[in-house]
């Protein structure tokens, strides 16, 4: 950073199946947000790995752009750019890599650890067409996985550098689990449990150590989504639009793969549909195992 003052920057974040997209969608074209076309790859594999990390401290600078490449899953930007993604935001041509690229090659340094953190933050907003003095905040967006402590790991990288503030999406496990079982049957039980409780200590850790946070329920934010999307924007400091309200990719109306759908709107039975699907003794084993805080209770019982 060239200044003492840190800049502000907003993460987005949920565990896996836990509502990221669907918030991302709502938030898809305000013009106030610096918001990537999909999920954060290069900061998260940043902050998992000690090897890693001195490897991007030892890069040269010839080999700096191979680094950045290879730690956003060996080209994630590039096929977003070509519209190649699967599951993802990005549409053809959402990025500017010439310029992601060329802020990498200037301002990459070797053994400084923060260097590596803001050349990529900084690069990316470069390839948003950031401007200096357009007013927009930067964005973090990614899916936090709780067995990796990836909120508590990747908000260190950006607290060090920027004034960070979080919205962490909360979904009942109940109907997380339900959705996560759709791609993994055999998930373990009592991890899911854990992790589902670490998530919720990291977010606690998270407003004591880092910065203002902001609890977002996911099931709340689909029964009532213009109060929701108002406190959002409220707490981002930005201003709120009807945009919010519209579930967009690239500014386009979208089918989602969350609970939104271009044509139906909101697919509320996506809150309860667990009660169909999930046995009675996997109902009380959540119940047991799982922080009370977790759970959304509808309502009227609804």
């Amino acid at each position: 950073m060239q200044s003492s003052a840190k800049a502000p920057l907003l993460i987005l974040g949920a565990p896996p199946r836990g509502g990221n997209h669907l918030l991302r969608g709502l938030l898809d074209h305000h013009p106030g947000l610096l918001l990537p076309p999909d999920e954060e790859y290069f900061l998260r594999h940043l902050s998992r790995h000690p090897l890693v990390r001195w490897r991007g401290m030892l890069a040269s600078n010839a080999g700096a752009q191979r680094f950045y490449r290879r730690l956003q899953k060996d080209g994630h930007l590039e096929r977003i750019n070509a519209g190649h993604g699967t599951e993802v935001f990005g549409t053809e041509d959402s990025l500017d890599l010439d310029a992601y690229y060329r802020h990498i090659d200037v301002h990459h340094r070797r053994w400084d650890l923060d260097a590596l953190v803001c050349n990529h933050v900084e690069a990316l907003a470069a390839a948003l067409g950031h401007r200096e003095g357009d007013g927009r905040l930067r964005v973090f967006f990614c899916a936090l996985q709780p067995s990796q402590r990836d909120l508590t790991r990747v908000s260190g990288l950006l607290a060090s550098n920027y004034a960070v503030r979080g919205v962490f999406l909360v979904r009942d496990p109940r109907a997380h689990l339900a959705s996560k079982l759709v791609r993994n049957p055999n998930l373990n039980l009592r991890r899911f449990c854990r992790r589902q409780n670490r998530y919720w200590q990291e977010i606690e850790e998270f407003a004591i150590n880092r910065g203002p946070a902001l609890r977002l329920r996911f099931e709340e934010l689909v029964t009532d989504t213009e109060a929701r999307m108002r406190e959002v924007c409220e707490f981002a400091g930005i201003e709120f639009q009807p945009g919010v309200l519209d579930y967009t990719q690239g500014g386009q109306i979208s089918q989602s793969n969350s609970s939104f759908s271009a044509t139906t709107g909101i697919d509320r039975s996506a809150l309860t549909r667990y009660r169909s699907t999930l046995p009675e003794e996997t109902l009380a084993f959540l119940e047991k195992h799982c922080l009370p805080e977790l759970f959304w209770h509808p309502p009227g019982g609804g």
